[in-house]
Order: C-alpha cells, then sequence, then structure tokens
C-alpha cells in the first residue's frame, strides 16, 4: 500500500504526520518528495549512505552540422532552444523539459544528449524505516522531473509512505500520482480551509481515496471545516490539539510517535484503519 501525505500549505505539520505514522508502521519505506526542501530526515534521523546523482539529457548543438533551419526551436513548446543565426544555436537549462524532441526533428542530426545533474537521490534506514529522498539543485526548476525518478527508484513492493511537497501545483500532483490513499493534513484556519480545498481538487481529479487530519484543531474554526468535509464525505481521521510537548520535542527533531508510545499507538492504530479500508 502506498499512502500518500499532503497539505494545500507549508507548516501544517504534514511531515510531522509522515514521520509519525513511518515509524508507528515500520517495517515501511518514507519517501520524501519534497525535493526543494526535503526535511523529513531532520526528525527521522537516519544515516544516508547511498547517493547517487539524479540526472536528465540535455541538449548539445553541433555547429558544424548545423544549418540555423530552426526546426529545434519550432518545435519547442518551451521555447528553451535559441537560434542565432549566423552564430550559434544552443539550449537553455533553466527552460529546457529534457523531452529529446528538438533532437528527433533535427533533419541535420546536428543535436545530440548528454546528462545534466539536476540534484540527488539519497537512501538511508533507521528503526526499520528505510528514508529515501530527493534534493534538488539550487536554481533547478526540474522539481517534478526529480520526483518522478524517486517515485520510481525502485520497486514498491511493500509500504510506503510518501511526504508530498506542500501546496497544489504540478510537484504535488506528480508525488500523488502513484497514492492508493492520500492523507490531507490541514488546520482549521481561513488559510488552511483555502488551501485544503485547492488540493482537494487535485485529489478529485485523480480519483483518490482521502482522509484529513486536522492539526492545532484547538486553534481555530474547526466546526465550519467538519461541516465542510461532512459535506464532501471525506472522513476525519485525526485531531491533534495544540501541544507545547509536542512543539518542544519537535525543536529538538523528535516526532511524536518517537518520544510518546501514546501518539505511537494511535498512529498505528492510524495505519491499521488505512490498510482496512483499502480492503
Amino acid at each position: 500500500m502506498i499512502v500518500a501525505i499532503a497539505s494545500g500549505k507549508g507548516g501544517t505539520g504534514k511531515t510531522t504526520v509522515a514521520v509519525s505514522l513511518a515509524i508507528s508502521s515500520s517495517p515501511i519505506t518514507l519517501i520524501d518528495a519534497d525535493v526543494e526542501e526535503p526535511n523529513a530526515n531532520i526528525l527521522l534521523r537516519a544515516n544516508k549512505p547511498t547517493s547517487k546523482q539524479a540526472r536528465l539529457p540535455f541538449p548539445i548543438v553541433n555547429m558544424n552540422k548545423c544549418d540555423f533551419c530552426e526546426e529545434c526551436s519550432n518545435f519547442c513548446a518551451y521555447n528553451a532552444i535559441v537560434v542565432l543565426e549566423g552564430l550559434r544555436v544552443f539550449a537553455v537549462k533553466e527552460i529546457c523539459k529534457s523531452c529529446g524532441g528538438c533532437a528527433l526533428v533535427c533533419p541535420k542530426d546536428a543535436i545530440h544528449e548528454q546528462p545534466r545533474t539536476i540534484g540527488h537521490i539519497r537512501k538511508g534506514e533507521r528503526g526499520g524505516v528505510k528514508l529515501i529522498e530527493g534534493e534538488l539543485n539550487i536554481a533547478e526548476t526540474t522539481t517534478t522531473r526529480l520526483i518522478g525518478m524517486l517515485l520510481d527508484y525502485e520497486e514498491k513492493n511493500g509500504d510506503v509512505i510518501i511526504d508530498c511537497p506542500p501546496g497544489a501545483a504540478h510537484p504535488t500532483v506528480e508525488s500523488l500520482r502513484y497514492a492508493d490513499y492520500v492523507i490531507m493534513v490541514t488546520e482549521p484556519t481561513p488559510l488552511g480551509f483555502h488551501d485544503l480545498k485547492e488540493t482537494l481538487m487535485i485529489t478529485k481529479k485523480l480519483n483518490k481515496k482521502v482522509g484529513v487530519i486536522i492539526n492545532r484543531s484547538d486553534l481555530g474554526n474547526i466546526d465550519s471545516l467538519k461541516k465542510f468535509l461532512n459535506s464532501k464525505k471525506i472522513p476525519v481521521l485525526l485531531e491533534i490539539p495544540f501541544s507545547e510537548d509536542i512543539c518542544l520535542h519537535y525543536s529538538r527533531g523528535i516526532s511524536p510517535s518517537e518520544y510518546s508510545p501514546q501518539w505511537r499507538e494511535t498512529f498505528r492504530k492510524l495505519w491499521n484503519y488505512i490498510k482496512k479500508s483499502q480492503n
């Protein structure tokens, strides 16, 4: 089973839930798909002895063959190929999506591809939780491509938890595509409510089963949030009240399931509930 932990906005406690659920459900694989700012291992603290470069093909133009026909630039939907008539033709790495189309349409066979490093994929393990995380290089824009590589990194034979990037854009969509079940983590605030509704539109389009965890449940208008979820027939899986104890341990890089047997049991029961709902 693959469970994705998502949120419409940052700071809702998504990663705290993902790590706590993983610790309570081990042995399991935890994938940190927030490749622009991976932070699950701050709470898991796994050693990461295995690392490999994440690479994409990048077009290189042989100017000895190129006749400036502009077929490549006309084909590129992202305008990533620049043709300077009589001077040079080149691809812009910040825009190129590595689709390979320019090389296919070039009538002079003047374009070949060579690997370009966009980030890293790292593996580690602690306490029965296998961690796989991706980290995008600074200034890279190929977020969804690295997430795709991360999710395809190994066979998904056992149970998997995906810590998704926050928001409701393409990276979130990419990280949800394998999920059998999606846990949305939100908070009962106007912004949390608004962004939850946006992300729920994605899960509806993807036809995903969804449940909601309400974090800091006693610090906002939870009644209107519950009324909305009830109208959509979306279950509230768990309510987590504001807790100075959780905050204190979080500031030290310790998740609720690690320091508290009670929270570990709560998340273990949640995992079992989700597994039963898939049968």
